[in-house]
């Protein structure tokens, strides 16, 4: 029996379904030129561990956003048919800007979604990374602030967070002009492009703005018992998240970062 355990399952188990995800998206990106590389603990766990970090519960990748868009449009046909790809392009009540790839006959049920009509597989997350201009950072700010402000809306409108009374008079807003919205002002500088990418669908202070190089200068690593794609430079982009991320956590700290309610494998 594992370390690790969720719902009474070994963690073990839980990721070795993600790693078989994985490998599938990995084939499908490969196989049509998609570019991508694991992301945030993901890529730390295959420079540190040569795969998960033990008590890990997700798999991260990320993609310029013009490679996200052209996975999410072929992901359910190119895909193994136990597996599909749900987003707000194809799922309603979708209530993320990214993707997940999910196990669609498994269980992973999390609290905050668990009465959304959306599939409740585990899933592996697929970010889009955005172009980003950071010669007029107080611009950027603000196209941050209304994602922010566009995704509450979402969240009040899917019952997922309580609803404000100042916003009641938003709820007359349609879901599809919510996420039109939010996708403008993510993809606000796509035609201009350049060279710096964020995560704007998933912002926070420990994801920095990184350059479009990281996925064309790539490496392909051990990852468990498979291959998958980090970039050459992934010291810059662990020491940026991380720092000194060569060095174990403290014992209290190694344990899984989703709350999930209900499994099934």
């Amino acid at each position: 029996m594992g370390q690790y355990k969720i719902c009474g399952y070994d963690l073990e188990d839980i990721q070795k379904v993600m790693l078989t995800m994985m490998e599938d998206i990995d084939r499908v990106c490969n196989e049509n030129g998609i570019r991508y590389v694991l992301d945030s603990g993901t890529m730390l766990g295959a420079i540190r561990h040569k795969g998960f970090i033990p008590w890990d519960d997700d798999l991260d990748v990320i993609m310029p956003r013009d490679d996200y868009e052209k996975f999410i449009e072929i992901a359910n046909d190119k895909l193994k048919k136990e597996y599909k790809i749900e987003c707000t392009e194809n799922t309603r009540e979708y209530p993320f800007d990214f993707g997940k790839v999910r196990a669609v006959n498994t269980i992973y049920r999390e609290p905050d979604t668990a009465k959304l009509n959306i599939n409740h597989g585990i899933y592996i997350d697929v970010f889009p990374m955005d172009y980003v201009d950071l010669s007029n950072i107080k611009k950027l700010e603000r196209i941050r602030r209304k994602v922010s402000i566009y995704k509450m809306l979402r969240v009040m409108k899917l019952g997922v967070a309580p609803l404000g009374i100042k916003h009641k008079v938003f709820m007359l807003l349609p879901l599809k002009f919510i996420n039109s919205r939010i996708k403008k002002c993510m993809k606000y500088y796509f035609k201009t492009k350049g060279t710096k990418l964020q995560k704007l669908c998933h912002y926070g202070p420990n994801k920095p703005p990184i350059d479009i190089s990281i996925f064309n200068e790539t490496l392909r690593v051990p990852f468990e018992d498979k291959i998958f794609t980090i970039p050459k430079d992934y010291d810059s982009f662990l020491k940026g998240r991380y720092g000194d991320y060569m060095t174990l956590p403290p014992e209290e700290q190694r344990q899984a970062s989703h709350y999930i309610k209900e499994i099934k494998l």
